[in-house]
Parts: structure tokens; sequence; C-alpha cells
């Protein structure tokens, strides 16, 4: 999440980062869930 909706992004207002948070969840995340299993493992 961070590398697509939050890293080096100022945000003036709770609502702008609300938005971009919502906007990750609801967009971003289907279209790279795919990529995301390179990345996501057990070893914490």
């Amino acid at each position: 999440m961070n590398d697509h909706a939050r890293n080096n992004v100022y945000f003036k207002n709770k609502q702008d980062f609300k938005t971009a948070i919502n906007k990750f969840f609801t967009v971003t995340l289907p279209e790279i869930a795919d990529s995301l299993m390179s990345r996501i493992n057990d070893n914490f």
C-alpha cells in the first residue's frame, strides 16, 4: 500500500488521505493483486 498510495505524498487534510487509501483498496489493489503473491510469505 505504501508504494502505491502514500509514499512521499503530502496530504493537505484527512479527507485527501482517506480518498487515496480508499482508491488503493477499490482500484489499485485488484489490479496488482497477482504481483503481491511474490512479496508476501510466511517469513516475518
